[in-house]
């Protein structure tokens, strides 16, 4: 029995063995012409751009003159007065003209731009503490001690949440700390199991 199973795997085996010993002919390729390569063709080579000519250095330009007349103001449709004119002289020398020396304007600062949220500064810190301190009351009715690590992460996320918004408020981004508030709220309230 035992050759008996030796000799099946021979038996399959020999088919296979038989394929690789097929016979092949040899035989000498058909001698063909040799391929005519023709010649490369002759290389262009272009000249390089002239570069542009150098323009010649100027001499310094006089300064810009600066203008004189205040800004229009709307126009007035009423009979126009003509400024009183210089008295002339009659002498050949010419009294030079000196420019009336412009008065200094006092820049207004720009008003900060607000947002439609923040109009109203008091109203938006007033928004904003109060979701501060309904986060800090759901947040001191959280047990701290036998929340698992999730719990305990989002409790210390609320409590920083809580600080971000109040560092806004200080700077004034009322936009920026609501938002940060309510996210503490959320928080808190989940806690808290509200």
């Amino acid at each position: 029995m035992r050759k008996a199973l030796l000799l099946i795997p021979l038996i399959g085996l020999a088919p296979m063995l038989g394929a690789c010993a097929v016979a092949s002919a040899k035989s000498k390729p058909a001698e063909r012409p040799p391929l005519a390569v023709p010649p490369p063709p002759p290389r262009v080579i272009e000249s390089a751009p002239q570069p542009d000519p150098v323009p010649e250095p100027v001499a310094d330009l006089p300064p810009a003159p600066v203008p004189n007349k205040p800004p229009r103001a709307a126009r007035d449709t009423g009979p126009r007065q003509e400024p009183p004119k210089a008295p002339e002289t009659k002498t050949g020398e010419a009294t030079p003209a000196e420019p009336p020396a412009p008065s200094p304007t006092v820049a207004q600062p720009a008003p900060q731009l607000r947002t439609p949220q923040t109009a109203d500064t008091t109203e938006a810190e007033r928004n904003v503490r109060t979701t501060i301190d309904r986060a800090n009351k759901s947040l001191g009715g959280v047990n701290y001690a036998p929340l698992n690590n999730d719990r305990k992460k989002a409790y210390n996320d609320a409590k920083m949440f809580i600080q971000e918004a109040e560092e806004a408020l200080k700077r004034g981004n009322f936009v920026f700390a609501q938002g940060v508030a309510t996210k503490a709220e959320t928080l808190a309230r989940e806690l808290a199991g509200k």
